[in-house]
């Protein structure tokens, strides 16, 4: 059974995670659980708390939240719920991670555009989970995901090999292609790069990340770069 968490805000693209979601359930019995994240009101009493912590959506988050629905509905293995979480902690994550049986998280181009800081700070937490992370694009819609291109940094020694046979665990798509990028990431690599994803018709890149410090500071991601959804492995989960 495929159990996939999708932190969102209830943008447009949420409706693309969604549908990503589908994809990858293969058929298999599949809950997608959209989380909506809002900072803990300080409260001094629970009357208090109660009130501060109700939420409406907007008209056109209503409309995001309708489509996702269809979306889901409209299959006959997809299940689509919504965890409302107010603050958040590491211990909290894993345990929601934990009780929601999490094996993929999808995250939506928007959702990294955010500008509060509790929800990069769920990024970050995110991130240093083993679960492995599908980063989208904004304009992500019907992408299939068949072929891959395997972003190795330059100070990870995992085999490719290892590499597919981990994710032909959980996924069908193939890597095809393998390229080494440094941390500063070079403009002349990058067009070698994308010299080999129109060859190979790559529509899909992987990396591995390793546990790290979480900062409120946004990076650029390769797939802002590149234009291309990101398949992000815990390294550690490889091995």
């Amino acid at each position: 059974m495929k159990n996939i968490l999708v932190p969102t805000t209830l943008q447009h693209d949420t409706i693309y995670s969604v549908k990503a979601a589908i994809k990858q359930s293969a058929g298999a019995n599949c809950v997608i659980t959209l989380v909506l994240l809002n900072e803990a009101p300080d409260a001094e009493s629970a009357a208090y708390f109660l009130r501060k912590t109700k939420y409406a959506n907007t008209t056109a988050q209503s409309m995001v939240l309708e489509n996702c629905r269809r979306a889901a509905y409209s299959t006959a293995n997809c299940r689509l719920e919504i965890h409302n979480q107010y603050g958040l902690s590491a211990p909290l994550l894993k345990n929601l991670l934990e009780h929601l049986g999490t094996n993929l998280i999808i995250i939506p181009a928007s959702y990294k555009k955010e500008t509060g800081k509790i929800h990069h700070h769920f990024l970050g937490l995110l991130a240093n989970s083993r679960i492995p992370m599908l980063h989208l694009t904004i304009d992500c819609q019907e992408s299939e995901f068949n072929k891959a291109l395997y972003l190795e940094h330059n100070k990870n020694q995992l085999d490719v090999q290892q590499l597919q046979k981990h994710i032909n665990t959980q996924f069908s798509f193939k890597i095809v292609s393998q390229a080494t990028i440094s941390e500063q990431y070079p403009a002349e690599l990058g067009s070698q790069i994308t010299e080999a994803i129109s060859k190979n018709n790559i529509d899909l890149l992987i990396e591995t990340r390793k546990p790290e410090k979480i900062r409120n500071k946004k990076g650029i991601n390769v797939n802002d770069t590149l234009g291309l959804p990101v398949l992000s492995i815990y390294e550690e989960a490889v091995i």
